[in-house]
């Protein structure tokens, strides 16, 4: 009989060591939103270098001179070239919260094998790899370390026995060791969308905007219905880039709330229900700004 009860209380354990249903979507929806998050900042750079290309264009056509004219087509070229990505000094973060976020969406899936599990255990090194090459690259504002070499470990243990039995036990370490990764993450997040620097870029693609046309205006009489759609379309797309970045420095405050009611979800100090407010808040300002990509995208064109 002995045996039975040791049977009973080994799939007691495995049962309380696994992951619920509830508990993996509620992550794997943070994940995907997490992830949805990281990629919008590079949309709103690419609307920045849009805006001043299109600007520009029209500020080169103010010259008859070809000579000069070209020379400034030139100069918007080489322009996009060396400004069409997110700075250097902020890239890394948003790709760093991408990884965490595979990251999550890998402890919480269902192992097939053992070689699907040692290849997911890339997703930590590279997560690491991203860390210390941001540590080394800035002097202020260090990531702490240490999330991706667990994640890695973690899926490179590689069994299905593993990742059934101890998921729980291996997702609420991985969140919990990277609850101060992912403030650190906010806190630069939030630094860069609200920097001065940024400001003053899409404030000066405002004023320049003005300047531009005003001087093409000037050259070019009588302007275009085209040329005074594109001008007015323009203000109304910069109008809504400045919205973009507050919304988005909002959606960067509900993150940390959303991760840390995840966090607690996890450790069971507070249930699914109890944090489902402070995760779709966080859900939907991420569909908020999707929404306005959309529509400044549709401007576009």
């Amino acid at each position: 009989m002995r045996p039975c009860y040791c049977l009973i209380l080994l799939l007691f354990l495995g049962s309380c060591l696994s992951v619920s249903k509830e508990q993996r979507t509620t992550v794997q929806q943070f994940a995907v939103n997490a992830a949805n998050f990281s990629s919008l900042p590079e949309k709103l750079w690419m609307e920045l270098a849009d805006i001043r290309e299109l600007r520009g264009i029209y500020y080169a056509n103010s010259f008859t001179n070809s000579e000069i004219h070209l020379n400034e087509l030139n100069d918007i070229v080489q322009e996009r070239l060396h400004n069409d990505k997110v700075p250097d000094r902020i890239r890394p973060v948003f790709k760093i919260l991408e990884n965490y976020a595979n990251g999550l969406v890998k402890l919480t899936s269902d192992a097939s094998s053992t070689a699907n599990s040692k290849l997911y255990g890339t997703f930590g090194t590279q997560l690491e790899t991203l860390v210390g090459d941001y540590n080394q690259a800035t002097e202020v504002g260090k990531l702490p370390s240490g999330v991706g070499t667990l994640l890695a470990e973690t899926l490179g243990k590689g069994t299905d026995a593993y990742l059934s039995n101890r998921q729980l036990k291996a997702l609420k370490k991985y969140v919990n060791q990277a609850d101060t990764l992912v403030s650190s993450l906010c806190i630069e997040m939030e630094k860069y969308l609200s920097s001065e620097l940024l400001v003053q870029l899409i404030d000066n693609e405002d004023t320049g905007l003005g300047e531009s046309f005003r001087y093409y205006f000037t050259k070019r009489i009588p302007p275009s219905i085209e040329s005074e759609m594109d001008y007015i379309n323009l203000k109304k797309r910069i109008v809504q880039l400045k919205e973009f970045r507050r919304q988005a420095i909002a959606a960067v405050k509900k993150l940390r709330i959303a991760h840390l009611a995840l966090e607690e979800a996890l450790n069971k100090t507070k249930t699914v229900k109890e944090i489902a407010a402070n995760l779709e808040s966080f859900y939907a300002d991420v569909a908020k700004l999707y929404t306005m990509v959309e529509e400044l995208n549709k401007k576009s064109k």
